[in-house]
């Protein structure tokens, strides 16, 4: 019977390396605490007119886009953004740029319970030569923490049934599509042992290990001059509500003459990363600035001074990630809001903006090669430790 709907219960998502065929029968390749998935299709056109006539000459198909937007909690799974670049040779931005993957969205019966691997999906979507196009991760005050990506390329096939909805094309393995659900019982749960993670989840402790703590620039108030947020007296002193941390890579298509396709989608070098710390203010923004700089106490007519400095932002999890932004964070604005009339409280944000770096390490990084668990044990050499 055909389903009369789709919804949760039965799609499930997978993401794995982009060689061989659509295998997407392993259990390390499933989206585990996957919240969203949408899929964009761009079916790219050209008109071309000629003197003579008013009619379209030709309306030209160029290569279609194709986006994947994704949403997960950091739940101690591995992270959406280590899944799609699982080939990667470093944790760094650059280590990670050139990782392609292929993704696949399955959906089950809607008679199911979960996406069984008792019961073969309805449907399957495979998109092939995908790279990562964006990433952000969110950590709220009243809400799961979050990330979310979007995956970018040129293929996408609908498999229904034993029905293949394109011509045969064995350079894409398009007739070897294979998924397998991977909820069996009905009965899964967060890979940490913190579960899914909310507010409390965020580590502060600079005790907690050399690495495994937040480090946030003191131009936020209340955080101290060594980056660390001090609990006194069961208090912390900055009163922090929002933290996000996005990136865009910005992606281009290099093409060449005698193919259609790109043969290769470069990251655009320098790559802006974004930091946006949002806080519950007791004192103001506490933020200064002048024509003259105020740091810096050299005098003279070429005297170094200047309104900011170079921070360290550093993020950590429970659950196991962490995200490393180097030494060169430099404020991008302030924003002093709230406290009207209505009795709303004050709140300040601060935007914080590097470029190029973005390590990104995950206890559970399913890299096959086994640089994911050298990653982790010596994660030091790559979060600033």
């Amino acid at each position: 019977m055909a389903n009369k709907r789709i919804y949760y219960a039965v799609e499930q998502a997978m993401i794995e390396g982009d060689g061989g065929d659509f295998d997407f029968a392993t259990a390390n390749t499933v989206v585990k605490g996957l919240q969203n998935a949408g899929i964009t299709t761009n079916y790219n056109l050209t008109q071309v007119f000629e003197l003579g006539q008013q009619a379209i000459y030709e309306n030209i198909e160029e290569l279609p886009d194709v986006e994947v937007s994704l949403s997960k909690v950091l739940d101690g799974s591995p992270l959406m953004y280590h899944l799609s670049t699982v080939d990667a040779t470093l944790p760094t931005l650059a280590g990670r740029s050139n990782a392609k993957c292929k993704f696949a969205l399955g959906i089950w019966p809607d008679t199911e319970t979960s996406a069984t691997s008792t019961t073969t999906p309805d449907s399957v979507l495979a998109c092939s030569g995908m790279y990562i196009g964006s990433v952000s991760y969110s950590f709220p005050l009243d809400d799961n923490m979050m990330e979310e990506c979007t995956l970018v390329g040129n293929h996408k096939l609908w498999k229904a049934g034993n029905i293949h909805l394109t011509n045969t094309d064995t350079t894409l393995a398009w007739n070897d599509i294979d998924m397998t659900g991977q909820f069996d019982g009905n009965n899964d749960s967060p890979d940490a042992t913190s579960g899914v993670n909310r507010r409390q989840d965020l580590i502060f402790d600079p005790t907690n290990g050399t690495v495994d703590f937040c480090l946030l620039p003191p131009d936020v108030y209340g955080i101290t001059s060594s980056g660390t947020n001090e609990l006194t007296g069961g208090v912390y002193g900055a009163h922090i509500s929002q933290i996000t941390v996005s990136v865009d890579f910005g992606r281009e298509q290099i093409n060449e003459l005698g193919r259609r396709g790109p043969y290769h989608r470069v990251v655009t070098f320098p790559v802006e990363v974004t930091t946006e710390i949002e806080v519950t203010s007791i004192s103001g923004d506490m933020t200064s600035a002048t024509e003259e700089g105020i740091f810096g106490t050299s005098t003279g007519t070429c005297a170094s001074k200047s309104n900011l400095v170079d921070r360290t932002i550093r993020i950590a999890t429970c659950e196991g990630t962490r995200i490393y932004l180097g030494t060169k964070n430099k404020m991008a604005s302030s924003n002093y809001s709230g406290g009207d009339s209505g009795g709303g409280n004050v709140s300040v944000s601060y935007s914080f903006t590097t470029y190029n770096d973005f390590n990104v390490i995950h206890s559970g990084d399913p890299n096959p090669s086994g640089l994911a668990a050298g990653w982790w044990a010596n994660r030091a050499t790559y979060l600033g430790g």
